[in-house]
C-alpha cells in the first residue's frame, strides 16, 4: 500500500515487528479494561446486563426496603420481593430465553441453525464452485475452509486470481492448520477467559492468533483504513447499495466460529443420505435458511411470551407494597373512612425448505429483505426483535397488571381509582428503557469525541462533521446502531498496533488527521513522561520524522514531504515500530484502553446513581406528595369522602366510595 504514490522503507535492513498481545498494565485501570473487554466479548447481552444488573436490579431490589419506612416504621420486604422478582425475571429472560430457543434447535435441527441466513447462502455458493473433497470429515473441513478463505483474501486489493493470494505472502494453509488445531484443543472455560489466564492451547489463544495473523495480512493489502477485524464472503449481486456493504461483512472470529458449525453439520448430514453431494447441498441450503429463519422467529416468539408471563410471577400481592403506605395512611387520615366496596373497571423439513427459497438472498420476497435484520446470535437477539421485546412484551403486560392492582388498592383503600402504579411504571420503565437502550452509549461516545479532541488520538469509530445537522450528530451518538462507537480494545489493538512497515505507520496517521485527530498530540502522547520507559515514543518518532514533530501545526503532508528528503535508517524504523508493537510499552494503546474503559465506566456509574437510586426515589415522592404533605397530613383534596349531598337526592343511599367518585365527577374535587 503507498500513501500519497509514495512507499516508505528503511534505507538498510529489516523491519522488525514484535508482537505482544500481554499488557503490564497495573491497579485498578488494569481491572477496569479488562472488565470492559469480557464486556465487549459478550455483545448486546453483556452490556444490556452489565446495565441491568448493575444500574437497576440490584440497587433498586435493595432500595425498596426503605419505600414507605416513614410511614409505617418497618421495612417493606413485600416491596423488596416484588422488585427483586421484577428486575432478576426481566431482564435476564430477554437473553436466556433466545439462548434455550437456538440451544434446541442447534442440537436438534443442526448447528447450522447457529448460522445466519446470508452465511449459509455464502458457503453454499463457495462449495458449488470449490474442488470440496469428501471422502472424510478432515478433508472436507480441508476443502470448505480453503474454499472460504480464498473467498476472503480475493477481496483484497491486487489479488485477481487464487495464485496471486500466495504471491502476497498470506499462506491458506497455516490458516487451515491453525482452524483445525483450535477446533481439537481445549476451551479456557468461563473464569479462565474472564481473567484472561494465559493458556496458550486453548481456542481462545490459538483464535486470538489466527485473528492476529488475519490483521496483519488484511493491513498489508488493502488501501486506505478500514476495520481490519472483519472479513466479507458476500458476492457483490446481493448488496442493493454501498451503504448496506457493511452489513455483509463479519468480523472474522464470528465467521470461523461459523465455519466450523456449518461444516460440522453438513458433513453429519451427509453422511446420512445417499443423494449425490451436488443435489444434497443444493436441498440443505434451502432447509437450513428456512430453519435457520424460523429459529430467529421462535426466539423472538417464545421470549416474548416469557416476558408476558414475568407479571402474573412477581405481583405475588394483590395490591402493589410500593404505593400502599401511602394509600392506606391516606386512608387513615380521611375524616371518613370508606369502605371496600364493589368496583368494575404444520412435514417440517418440506416446509423449512419452502421458507428458504423465500428468505434467500436475492429474492424479491418481504422475508428475503427483512431476513438479515432478524439474524440473532445466541443470547444476543437481533435488535430489531430486542426492542420489540424490550418495549411491547416488557411495557404491555406490566401496564396490564398494574390497571388490575390500582383497582383492586382503590377498593381497598377508597376513593376514585387512582393509576398509581400505573404511574410509576411509565415513569420508571419508560425512562429505563431510553436510557438503557442509549443513553450509556451515548454518553461513552460524547465523552470518547471529547478525549480524542484534547488527546489527538481517535477513539470513536466516526466522528461528527461540521455539516452535520444537529439532529444527526445527536443520531450518531446516541443511536445505537449509529456511526460513533468508542473503540473497543479489540478494535485499537487492530488499529493502532501491528504495523509491519512505516508505510502502515503512515496510512494510521493519514487517517488520523483524516478523523479529526491531531497528529502533534499524538507524537507528544509521552512526550515528558517520567513514568515506566519514559518519552520512548516521542523519542523514537523524532528519530524517524526530525524536529518536524515539534511543530505544533504539523500536517500529514509535511510528514510526508519530510520523508522524500530524509529517508529514516532501518534502525530508527524498526525502534519505532518496536514500541508500537509492544503492547506493553505503546502509549496509544495504554491511553485509548484506559480512556475508553474509564469513560465506560463513569457512564455505567450514572446509569446506576439514576435508575438504581434516583428514579426510584423520584417515584416515591411523586406518590407520596400526591396524598400527603410535607408533615404527613393528608392533602386537601383528598380529606373528606363525604361532601354535602342534599337530603331529598338518592345519592345519599350511596356508599363513600361511591359519594366521592360523584364529587369528582360534578368537579367538586380537584
Amino acid at each position: 500500500m503507498k500513501v500519497n504514490g509514495i512507499k516508505f522503507a528503511a534505507q538498510n535492513g529489516q523491519n522488525s515487528n514484535n508482537n505482544h498481545n500481554n499488557t503490564n498494565f497495573t491497579g485498578v485501570s488494569d481491572g477496569l479494561i479488562k472488565f470492559w473487554e469480557a464486556v465487549d466479548r459478550g455483545g448486546l447481552a453483556a452490556s444490556f446486563t452489565v446495565q441491568d444488573m448493575l444500574g437497576t436490579n440490584i440497587p433498586r431490589t435493595w432500595a425498596a426496603k426503605d419505600v414507605g419506612k416513614d410511614l409505617t416504621g418497618k421495612n417493606n420486604w413485600g416491596a423488596v420481593l416484588e422488585n427483586g422478582l421484577r428486575e432478576f425475571l426481566t431482564g435476564p429472560s430477554m437473553f436466556v430465553v433466545p439462548g434455550l430457543v437456538l440451544y434446541g434447535s442447534t442440537k436438534f435441527g443442526g448447528k447450522s441453525n447457529a448460522v445466519p441466513v446470508q452465511t449459509i447462502k455464502d458457503f453454499s455458493e463457495i462449495i458449488e464452485k470449490s474442488n470440496i473433497e469428501t471422502s472424510s470429515k478432515e478433508a472436507f473441513k480441508k476443502s470448505f475452509y480453503t474454499g472460504v478463505l480464498k473467498k476472503v483474501f480475493s477481496n483484497f486489493d491486487g489479488i485477481e486470481n487464487v495464485e496471486d493470494i500466495a504471491k502476497k505472502g498470506i499462506d491458506i494453509e497455516q490458516y487451515v492448520s491453525q482452524i483445525l488445531k483450535m477446533e481439537s484443543a481445549k476451551k479456557k472455560g468461563f473464569l479462565n477467559n474472564i481473567k484472561n489466564v494465559p493458556m496458550p492451547d486453548s481456542q481462545e489463544e490459538l483464535l486470538a492468533g489466527i485473528v492476529k495473523q488475519f490483521v496483519s495480512d488484511k493491513k498489508a493489502n488493502t488501501s486506505g483504513y478500514l476495520d481490519f477485524l472483519k472479513a466479507s464472503i458476500t458476492d457483490e449481486k446481493y448488496i442493493v447499495d454501498a451503504k448496506n456493504a457493511s452489513k455483509f461483512e463479519v468480523k472474522i472470529d464470528d465467521l470461523i466460529g461459523r465455519m466450523v458449525k456449518y461444516s460440522d453439520d453438513l458433513f453429519e448430514s451427509f453422511t446420512k443420505t445417499s443423494d449425490n453431494f451436488a443435489s444434497f447441498i443444493k436441498n440443505f441450503t434451502k432447509k437450513r435458511m428456512g430453519s435457520r429463519f424460523a429459529t430467529n422467529i421462535m426466539m423472538g416468539v417464545f421470549t416474548a411470551l416469557a416476558m408476558w408471563f414475568i407479571p402474573k410471577i412477581y405481583t405475588v400481592n394483590k395490591t402493589n407494597p410500593e404505593t400502599d403506605p401511602v394509600r392506606q395512611k391516606a386512608n387513615e387520615l380521611r375524616s371518613g373512612k370508606s369502605k371496600e366496596v364493589s368496583f368494575t373497571g404444520g412435514g417440517i423439513s418440506k416446509l423449512m425448505s419452502d421458507i428458504g427459497e423465500k428468505v434467500g438472498p436475492g429474492q424479491k420476497s418481504w422475508l428475503s429483505k427483512n431476513a438479515q435484520s432478524l439474524e440473532s446470535n445466541w443470547v444476543n437477539v437481533a435488535r430489531p426483535i430486542f426492542y420489540t421485546l424490550i418495549t411491547c412484551f416488557t411495557l404491555v403486560p406490566r401496564l396490564i397488571q398494574s390497571t388490575k392492582r390500582d383497582i383492586a388498592s382503590s377498593k381497598k383503600n377508597g376513593g376514585p381509582v387512582q393509576w398509581d402504579e400505573t404511574s410509576n411504571i411509565l415513569r420508571r420503565d419508560i425512562t429505563t428503557i431510553l436510557t438503557i437502550l442509549f443513553a450509556m452509549e451515548g454518553m461513552g461516545a460524547a465523552m470518547g469525541l471529547n478525549a480524542s479532541k484534547k488527546s489527538g488520538i481517535v477513539l470513536t469509530s466516526d466522528i461528527l462533521k461540521k455539516d452535520d445537522s444537529l439532529f444527526k450528530k445527536f443520531i450518531k451518538i446516541f443511536n445505537p446502531e449509529g456511526g460513533v462507537k468508542v473503540l473497543s480494545k479489540a478494535e485499537t489493538n487492530a488499529q493502532m498496533s501491528n504495523f509491519a512497515d512505516l508505510d502502515q505507520l503512515m496510512r494510521f496517521l493519514n487517517d488520523t488527521e483524516t478523523n479529526k485527530g491531531n497528529i502533534y498530540k499524538l507524537l507528544h502522547i509521552d512526550a515528558g513522561s517520567n513514568k515506566g520507559d519514559g518519552s520512548i515514543f516521542y523519542n523514537a518518532a523524532k528519530k524517524v520524522f526530525g524536529e518536524i514533530i515539534d511543530n505544533k501545526d504539523v500536517k500529514f503532508a509535511q510528514l510526508v514531504e519530510h520523508l522524500k528528503k530524509n529517508p529514516p535508517a532501518a534502525s530508527d524504523v524498526n525502534e519505532l515500530l518496536g514500541v508500537l508493537n509492544d503492547a506493553s510499552k505503546n502509549p496509544l494503546l495504554k491511553f485509548a484502553n484506559k480512556t475508553n474503559a474509564i469513560f465506560q465506566t463513569v457512564s455505567l456509574a450514572i446509569v446506576t446513581g439514576f435508575l438504581g437510586f434516583g428514579l426510584p426515589k423520584i417515584n416515591d415522592f411523586i406518590i407520596k406528595r400526591k396524598y400527603l404533605k410535607d408533615n404527613n397530613t393528608l392533602q386537601p383534596k383528598y380529606n373528606d369522602p363525604d361532601m354535602p349531598i342534599p337530603a331529598y337526592s338518592i345519592l345519599n343511599s350511596l356508599q363513600p366510595f361511591e359519594r366521592e367518585t360523584y364529587q369528582y365527577f360534578l368537579g367538586n374535587k380537584k
